[in-house]
């Protein structure tokens, strides 16, 4: 790939020795310069115009000026800054102050106040302005074209000019392509060391997520940096000004957004809080008494109580508040707000390290002055895009910002080039200047010059193991019993399931509101007297559990969700109250009741909230209510399914993109308290019509109750029963299956299936279809050799396999309680081999995966 050859630093070092003065508008490369003269002489051998003029080595009056706008005038700080900036470009861009009125759109007073206070004021820019150098002077010019017209003024009428290039062509090293961020981090520390530092200079887009890893690896590895995170980024001020803004964010502040705020002042809360109001929780005297400073006290105030706090300085911070007289001025959120502008509008200088590694930014400098040189993503933001100002040449900004990168591309002896192939299964786009250095287009880095690395890294169908630094629970044997819940995220995501062992699963309000009306529901059957008596008092009860999840604007809400569940509750007990039967394999609750005990009740029922733990199909959980001998009551806050969805959620070959083994698992757990019984589960959604509730209209129960059943048979004896007869029955007298089959009667119905043990769809297909046909001919010789007969027949069947799909049989409860087997037993060689992302080759349904940022899908 050609390119222009640039010179090197030791080129432009010869090229200007004999120069008493060099200029260049790069002020790296004239520190460089300075680095390579080894004749002794007073001040610099080389600088910018503007450092020159001003004797400093990196003129930095920007803020200063910035005070006078704000002290001097009555702009507010977001038009002084603004005005400032155009003022301060169009001056260097054009060489004249005065020219920023001549355009239409800065002929404003604002910017005709800013003019004349710059005008008044001492500044880099007045000092260049003012300053020629003498025609005496042995002056040498390194890339003029880069000078602003303000840098020109310096110019004796003679001088030495300096071409950046070489006038030859030469090419680039190959690139480096690696799968991810991280893989070129890693390739990338590999490579150094504390002791070859000083050697070394690292390239990247400081605005780019490889800025604060290649830092963050840095410090791990104990391998000093320069150039690093400035004034912003420091820790103390970053949160310093965040923990401000969430106190004066106001009550509606959750636990987890203030977490990483209050851990700096060694404040810790437990996980289940995450979601809980801040004004609900005790979070402790340190925030309490910044948060006191914050609305009663000085900026002064909150900086001192945040540094006794956090027991750290804000030294800095406290100086450019002092020069912006902010320190003994009330902290309010105004004041945060023009606090925080400053700090992100302008460059603050800190001190920095000066030895290590050189960081520097590849959209901002044209030389690194390192023998090796890595460059890190080469992505779009290596090139600058041209100011939207009528001043600037756009076509003339981006020859110089492509000269600028050209030049870049050649520093150091060594030069290592490390990019990544695809981001979010996209090919990443390589810096738009490789368009004109190439004469082909370039849409990925692998239409440069390349070698790959890591592309052996393929995924597999079931992705790569996850395994804890300790193996936390390695036993090799099964787990006695799984819950439902654990069924569905091994289904689903088994890494999920070791995270949710692992870390703690924040109340959410959904969670809130679930919790609080279940309780409810409970006090509805062991007091059903007393939550009518005391009905305000009981939804005022239930509103404070669910208080400190909600927003203040929400709670009306909330207030209104929780009466109608109390009333869909009392109407659903009252119009079938539940029947006082003993059962025997199911315990005592070991959870408590918050809303009971706020009430003052007890919660003794034998029916409610009752425990099981069957060893025998290995699983356990809770039953919200024993409604009878043959009827369970699951309460649902969420949407309503029927019954055929939650059977094909329930699929097991193919798991279900969204599976649900509720039913199945108690079910499964019933029939063993009550065998060889037709049993049925009864979800009742409570909200499921809660506009129409909320207006008065009244919804039939039937409509806000989902039944799934279990019967006590095969599917060939489920054909044979009377109510598939008079299901597949149910239609007009002109329909083929009542024209078949009304005429045979039920009588030859049965006997027939009773005889011929039906295969359900897709098992034994030789063998159904055998009897099938052997059904239609039965019909046939007893009614009528017809075709309308033969149709009606089949349809009949099909509708019993529909029929079938919406309940379960003995056979799937027991492929069922196979499936809850072999899931304990993957369980066990989980936790001694590691727990993978994925079980099938489509990988989880991230929508039902609640710890995603852990589970990370990086195979």
């Amino acid at each position: 790939m050609p390119l222009r050859e640039a010179k090197s630093i030791d080129t432009l070092a010869a090229d200007t020795r004999e120069a008493k003065l060099t200029l260049s508008a790069d002020p790296p490369l004239t520190l460089a310069l300075d680095r390579h003269t080894s004749t002794p002489r007073l001040g610099r051998a080389s600088a910018t115009p503007r450092s020159y003029a001003a004797n400093e080595f990196v003129p930095s009056d920007r803020r200063r000026l910035f005070t006078h706008l704000i002290n001097d005038t009555s702009l507010t700080w977001k038009q002084a800054h603004r005005a400032l900036d155009r003022c301060l470009q169009c001056w260097d861009a054009t060489g004249s102050l005065d020219s920023i009125t001549d355009y239409p759109e800065f002929d404003t007073p604002q910017f005709h106040t800013t003019r004349d206070i710059l005008q008044a004021a001492d500044s880099s820019y007045h000092d260049l302005e003012a300053t020629k150098l003498p025609d005496s002077t042995d002056v040498a010019v390194i890339n003029e074209a880069g000078l602003s017209p303000l840098d020109r003024t310096l110019l004796p009428n003679s001088y030495k000019q300096v071409d950046p290039f070489t006038g030859d062509t030469t090419s680039l090293p190959q690139f480096h392509v690696f799968p991810s961020t991280s893989a070129i981090v890693d390739a990338l520390i590999t490579q150094l060391d504390a002791h070859t530092a000083e050697a070394v200079g690292i390239v990247l887009d400081e605005s780019s997520l490889l800025s604060p890893l290649v830092e963050s690896a840095l410090e791990t590895a104990g391998i000093p940096y320069q150039g690093g995170p400035g004034f912003i980024d420091d820790s103390d001020v970053r949160t310093f000004l965040r923990l401000s803004d969430a106190v004066f964010t106001g009550s509606d502040l959750r636990v987890a957004e203030l977490r990483p705020l209050i851990e700096r002042l060694g404040i810790d809360l437990a996980r289940t809080a995450d979601h809980r109001r801040v004004d609900r929780v005790d979070i402790g005297s340190a925030y309490e008494q910044f948060a006191d400073a914050l609305h009663t006290g000085t900026v002064d105030d909150a900086i001192s109580t945040y540094e006794l706090a956090a027991e750290t300085s804000l030294t800095h911070l406290r100086e450019e508040c002092a020069k912006l007289g902010l320190l003994s001025t009330a902290f309010t959120p105004q004041r945060l707000t023009q606090l925080r502008y400053y700090i992100e509008s302008f460059d603050i200088p800190v001190d920095q390290p000066n030895e290590g590694i050189l960081l520097t930014d590849g959209a901002a400098t044209s030389y690194v002055d390192r023998p090796v040189v890595f460059y890190l993503g080469l992505g779009d933001g290596w090139a600058q895009q041209p100011p939207d100002k009528p001043w600037i040449d756009p076509v003339e900004h981006v020859q110089q910002d492509l000269d600028r990168f050209e030049i870049l591309l050649q520093n150091g002896q060594e030069r290592h080039f490390l990019v990544q192939a695809s981001q979010a299964d996209a090919d990443t786009s390589p810096c738009v200047y490789f368009q004109d250095l190439v004469e082909h287009s370039v849409e990925s880095f692998s239409d440069l010059p390349h070698t790959t690395h890591g592309a052996d890294a393929t995924r597999e169908s079931v992705g790569t193991p996850f395994v804890a630094p300790d193996k936390p629970d390695t036993d090799p044997e099964p787990p006695e019993t799984i819950s439902q819940s654990t069924l569905q995220r091994l289904a689903n995501c088994p890494r999920e399931e070791f995270f949710h062992r692992l870390v703690e699963s924040p109340t959410t309000i959904p969670m809130a509101r679930g919790t609080v009306i279940h309780e409810a529901a409970e006090l509805c059957v062991t007091h059903p007297d007393a939550v009518r008596e005391r009905h305000t008092e009981v939804v005022d009860a239930m509103l404070d559990q669910i208080r400190a999840y909600a927003t203040t604007a929400r709670e009306r809400v909330e207030r209104t969700q929780c009466e109608i569940a109390l009333k869909t509750i009392q109407r659903y007990l009252d119009a079938r109250p539940p029947t006082d039967t003993p059962h025997e394999t199911y315990s005592d609750r070991s959870q408590s009741n918050n809303l009971a005990d706020r009430l003052g009740l007890t919660v003794d029922s034998p029916l409610t909230e009752r425990w099981f733990q069957a060893p025998d199909i290995g699983l356990h959980g809770f039953v919200d209510l024993l409604h009878s001998e043959t009827a369970l009551i699951d309460y649902k806050t969420g949407s309503k399914s029927s019954a055929g969805k939650l059977r094909q959620q329930a699929a097991l070959d193919p798991l279900h993109d969204e599976p649900n083994f509720q039913a199945a698992a108690y079910l499964a757990q019933h029939r063993r308290e009550t065998p060889d019984q037709p049993l049925e589960i009864r979800f009742v959604h409570l909200l499921e019509h809660d506009t129409q509730l909320a207006r008065g209209d009244t919804v039939p129960l039937d409509e806000l109750v989902t039944t799934v059943e279990y019967l006590p048979c095969t599917f060939g004896e489920f054909a044979a029963r009377r109510e598939a007869f008079d299901a597949v029955t149910d239609y007009a007298d002109s329909n083929d299956r009542v024209k078949a089959l009304d005429p045979l009667g039920y009588d030859a119905y049965r006997e027939f299936f009773e005889s011929h043990d039906l295969p359900r769809e897709g098992v034994d297909p030789e063998r159904r279809e055998a009897i099938i046909q052997s059904f239609i001919e039965y019909t046939k010789t007893r009614v009528k050799d017809t075709k309308y007969v033969e149709r009606g027949c089949r349809s009949a069947i099909e509708d019993i396999d529909g029929l079938v799909g919406e309940r379960y049989l003995t056979e799937d409860l027991d492929a069922f309680e196979a499936f809850v087997t072999a899931q304990r037993e993957r369980l066990a060689a989980y936790r001694e081999e590691g727990f993978p992302i994925r079980t099938n080759e489509d990988g989880p349904n991230w929508d039902r995966v609640d710890a995603q940022d852990l589970v990370i899908d990086d195979v």
